[in-house]
């Protein structure tokens, strides 16, 4: 995957994170229906990443401490935040699953569940992208703020679309 495919994939699941994290802006059906949606985009950015994933899961352990330890860590609480919230917001659903025809009786703790899990992402999203954020800026300024500075920068015109003096010799 190029990364600038990554770098779009991961501003749409970031943009989608902030939606979904306060209901009260996009009412409670479309923060159900995100949240269901954003469970698809997490397993595309898991596909995209999985090399990496193998990869380090199977040098986890061969050295002391490296930055590559410090993200499988928090990516991987993160995930269980992540999965922990999506679980528990589709058990508290009423909208989705009563749209799937699923009637849910549930005990009311699962909303306390739903609350912490949901917190704690935002906490680990915060950390995810304090350990990426030289990557995000490099990467920001090079495919989105680069591109637009060059539409806006004046530029010479080409030599053939300048005025060019011509010498007019008179005739005898």
């Amino acid at each position: 995957m190029s990364t600038r495919t990554n770098l779009t994939l991961d501003i749409v699941i970031f943009t989608a994170f902030l939606a979904i994290t306060n209901p009260h802006l996009t009412g409670n059906t479309i923060h159900e229906w995100l949240g269901v949606s954003f469970a698809a985009a997490i397993i595309t950015h898991l596909l995209f990443h999985w090399d990496w994933i193998v990869k380090v899961g199977k040098e986890f352990f061969k050295k002391f401490f490296h930055q590559s330890r410090l993200n499988v860590v928090v990516n991987t609480l993160f995930f269980i935040a992540m999965t922990g919230s999506l679980f528990s917001g589709l058990l508290i659903s009423k909208d989705v699953m009563s749209t799937l025809g699923i009637q849910l009786d549930v005990n009311r703790s699962w909303k306390s569940i739903h609350t912490l899990m949901s917190d704690a992402s935002v906490i680990m999203l915060g950390v995810h992208v304090a350990l990426h954020w030289k990557w995000i800026v490099a990467n920001f300024a090079r495919y989105i703020v680069s591109p637009v500075r060059n539409v806006f920068q004046r530029r010479p015109l080409p030599q053939a679309m300048t005025a060019q003096p011509v010498r007019v010799e008179k005739s005898k």
